[in-house]
């Protein structure tokens, strides 16, 4: 079968590997759909701080090809989705209930979703594989991204009528548009491109605005923003943020900056405004279920979301021109 393999930072190859046969308690997939992230994107630009390089891609649908002994709740042939994750259920964080902040997370991570097959280990096909009922193969691929987008949203808990600001127009901040938009907010997306703000009206944004336009932000939230959320994984936006929340507004940092980086905030915004200021990371179980639900909503459409859907054998190519800003996220089909 074919198989991506990243040795190094933007070091994508293909190559041709054995189709793998699945020890107790895991499953092969045979992949019917890929879809690239900016988390991907990260790895292949640098490495990543909690993936390895070599076995590339962790987003996709696809179908049960061949179970391993002890599996009984997942049939041959069914379609099914998976998270690349699952908690181990011991550690001191998984005794709080803090399950998507487990110390043993990456330890049994499912990579590999640029392939004709992967194989999904004992831990997470136990919880984390989820059949695809009365959901195509593309919109099933969005429950992980989905998911860690709706596990920032329980943690923001937003009123209906709530004013957000969205800084970013990447696949994520499209995501956190749409949840926006689905829990009766009115958003302001901040963007650098004027192709993707028009994206983000036609997805239902209420008002854009280039960065270069921020003064203008007061007078479209009423002094400032219930909501901001940060979707760029820019240091510098970073630290802007809170400076766009209204009094007693809430700061979503949610994209993730490079390990050991720093950041300033002004201490008097966040003191005596009472500022909020929340970090997210990841998902839970039941993340995954709400993304499911949304999922099976068509006026949540993450089918504008893709760029282009490629065959697998162009996955280097694909790649190429994500660095270079080409694109928003593609389908890789084998």
């Amino acid at each position: 079968m074919l198989q991506a393999w990243l040795s190094a930072p933007r070091a994508l190859s293909l190559r041709d590997v054995p189709v793998p046969e699945p020890a107790p308690g895991e499953v092969v997939v045979k992949v019917r759909l890929a879809l690239t992230c900016g988390t991907d994107l990260k790895t292949y630009r640098r490495g990543h701080a909690k993936l390895p390089f070599g076995l590339f891609g962790h987003e996709g649908a696809g179908e049960v090809a061949a179970v391993g002994a002890g599996v009984s709740h997942l049939q041959v042939g069914q379609r099914i989705t998976w998270l690349p994750t699952a908690p181990c259920g011991e550690c001191f964080t998984c005794r709080r209930g803090r399950f998507n902040l487990c110390r043993n997370l990456f330890e049994s991570v499912v990579l590999g979703s640029y392939a004709e097959y992967l194989t999904i280990n004992a831990r997470v096909a136990k919880v984390h594989v989820f059949p695809l009922e009365g959901l195509s193969d593309l919109r099933g691929a969005f429950v992980e991204p989905l998911a860690c987008v709706l596990h920032a949203w329980r943690m923001l808990e937003p009123l209906p009528g709530s004013r957000v600001c969205i800084l970013g127009t990447g696949a994520m901040a499209y995501l956190h548009l749409m949840e926006a938009r689905a829990r009766g907010c009115t958003t302001v997306v901040v963007g650098r491109r004027p192709e993707r703000l028009a994206l983000a009206q036609e997805l239902g944004a209420e008002a854009t605005l280039p960065f270069e336009q921020l003064e203008r932000l007061p007078a479209l939230t009423d002094g400032g923003a219930d909501i901001v959320v940060e979707a760029t994984g820019a240091k510098t936006v970073w630290e802007l943020a809170p400076s766009l929340a209204a009094p007693g507004g809430k700061v979503l940092l949610y994209s993730g900056l490079a390990k050991g980086e720093t950041v300033g905030v002004l201490a008097e915004r966040w003191h005596y405004d009472e500022l909020t200021i929340l970090g997210s990371f990841h998902f839970t179980t039941q993340d995954a279920l709400n993304a499911l639900q949304r999922l099976r909503q068509p006026e949540f459409p993450v089918e504008r979301l893709i760029t282009d859907t490629r065959p697998l054998n162009e996955i280097v190519q694909v790649f190429e021109q994500l660095d270079k800003g080409e694109g928003i996220k593609y389908a890789i089909v084998p």
